[in-house]
């Protein structure tokens, strides 16, 4: 996925971010992967792909998660107006399930097995990524024919190389804002999308992090109350070195923001939630309307998660523009620990 800027990124070092295009052939040396990964590399190294589709009447999410000795897929979908969670997720050894190139502009995220498919196609044509999905389980089907691109006026996606523990690294890109449309067949019931009311963020990731890693997670996207384009993605608890995920989307110019603050109550998640920016630039207030959560135990890897999905309303300022507000911005809230 091509952004509206570039740079010249070589010799990258961690603690570095730059907007526009990758310009990489993959992560393997920005992360110091080799061509022979060790097996300490191997179990170590996390890598998934996030995307989230907002439509008036429907939340949609899916990913492809792939951590060297285990994997995982998960897709779901609320039906806003019946206010219903329909959510398929699967845990298993990557025995040839999963595949997950290392290049977020182009590539195949992708996930098969007897109880249905999941595909996220980047790159192809230039600038497009093609979900397609299929799930059938008894009393629950999912299936999903979508495709996301940029909009007219741009959108340049954010990548980070994060210095990390031990001297590692993790890189990230980030990207709120695209246009979507397609389908998603819900059960039995048919939803169309339309791009003026659609709106699409990734979330694509690969690298090396602690062993035990918590965060809170938070982006949407949407049009402000004066039809300013508006996506955003921020985090907590992390990455601690400096350099933070932060990031709001005015029609597709991305700008950084400081530490973010996540207020809500983890023994009621259905509550509101408050994500406030310490350097004032940003005040959300997220409502949730439908919750994804789960505990799994698999011994050597444990995940403990609520992710609620809904609306946010709140104001951005960025110095030297008005004021944007915004209510009812669709998107995503999360706690996560994970011991992988």
């Amino acid at each position: 996925m091509r952004g509206t800027a570039s740079s010249d990124i070589s010799g990258i070092q961690p603690g570095t971010s730059w907007a526009g295009n990758f310009d990489h052939s993959n992560t393997c040396e920005m992360l110091n992967i080799s061509e022979r990964r060790s097996f300490l590399q191997r179990i170590m190294e996390k890598r998934w792909c996030y995307v989230g589709v907002f439509h008036p009447d429907i939340i949609f999410g899916c990913a492809v998660i792939h951590l060297g000795y285990i994997a995982s897929a998960f897709i779901f979908g609320f039906d806003r107006e019946q206010n219903q969670m329909t959510e398929h997720t699967f845990v298993f050894p990557p025995m040839g399930q999963a595949r997950y190139d290392r290049n977020p502009e182009k590539g195949i995220c992708s996930y098969r097995s007897l109880a249905g498919h999941l595909r996220m196609s980047h790159g192809l044509p230039a600038d497009t990524t093609r979900i397609n999905a299929a799930f059938r389980l008894p009393g629950k089907k999912l299936e999903a024919n979508l495709e996301m691109r940029m909009p007219k006026q741009g959108l340049s996606p954010m990548h980070f190389l994060m210095p990390m523990e031990n001297d590692r690294r993790a890189f990230t890109t980030k990207a709120a804002g695209f246009d979507a449309n397609g389908t998603i067949l819900l059960n039995q019931k048919r939803i169309d999308l339309d791009s003026p009311d659609t709106f699409a963020v990734l979330d694509w990731t690969n690298g090396f992090y602690p062993r035990q890693t918590f965060w809170n997670w938070a982006c949407g996207a949407g049009m402000g109350q004066d039809n300013t384009r508006i996506g955003f993605n921020f985090s907590a608890g992390v990455y601690t070195s400096g350099l933070l995920e932060n990031i709001v989307w005015i029609n597709g110019v991305p700008e950084k923001i400081g530490a973010v603050d996540f207020i809500y109550d983890p023994t009621d998640p259905q509550k509101s939630w408050q994500v406030n920016s310490r350097d004032n630039k940003v005040k959300l207030v997220f409502h949730p309307e439908g919750i994804r959560s789960a505990n799994d135990n698999f011994g050597i890897v444990k995940s403990r998660f609520i992710q609620p999905c809904g609306a946010y309303s709140g104001s951005i300022r960025i110095p030297g523009s008005p004021e944007i507000k915004f209510s009812n911005i669709g998107g995503v809230a999360e706690e996560h620990f994970a011991k992988w």
